[in-house]
């Protein structure tokens, strides 16, 4: 079974719009991603160069896995004044069983409320697009934003048997949560 086929289009939200992630967004977020405050709960590293973040963005433009079995949906989030302060995404299996969602806001943009419109409004555009979905999220256990943002969010946790991680679920079938902000 091929993979789904989905557009990753521009989603639109109150204060901001999420634009298909291109090689030409790394120099605006090159610098918010250099901070290592970032990967305090994550697996991964700030990037090397802007050189290898283009060359990351450029690969990713395909929006498919190189075995062809994922879809790839990442967005730049940017707000109404072109102001570029993070990133979306969400990796689409060919079943469309469950789809692994991810977000990083550079550190002046966070208690916003920006990362909950830009998750909510990605996950209204993946839902219009493929219908019913369950969302996934693998959160590191003392990461608490991350864990109350989900909770806003809808998400459920599922699965805490991992000492580190936390798995949070959220089924689609109603809106999320209205936000406070």
């Amino acid at each position: 079974m091929g993979v789904v086929r989905m557009p990753c289009q521009r989603i639109c939200a109150a204060r901001l719009r999420l634009e298909p992630l291109m090689e030409s967004h790394a120099p605006s977020l090159f610098s918010l991603l250099r901070d290592e405050t970032l990967c305090e709960f994550t697996d991964e590293a700030p990037p090397e160069s802007l050189l290898a973040l283009r060359a990351r963005y450029r690969r990713l433009e395909s929006r498919r896995s190189a075995d062809g079995t994922q879809l790839w949906l990442n967005w730049a989030i940017t707000l109404y004044d072109r102001t570029v302060i993070g990133i979306v995404q969400a990796t689409v299996p060919a079943n469309r069983a469950s789809i692994a969602i991810a977000y990083v806001l550079g550190r002046p943009h966070w208690s916003h409320g920006y990362a909950y419109e830009a998750v909510s409004a990605m996950m209204a555009g993946i839902e219009e697009s493929l219908g019913l979905v369950e969302f996934l999220e693998t959160v590191d256990c003392r990461n608490v934003s991350s864990g109350r943002l989900l909770a806003r969010l809808g998400f459920i946790t599922v699965d805490a048997s991992d000492p580190r991680n936390v798995l949070w679920q959220r089924q689609i079938s109603q809106p999320p949560p209205l936000s406070r902000t």
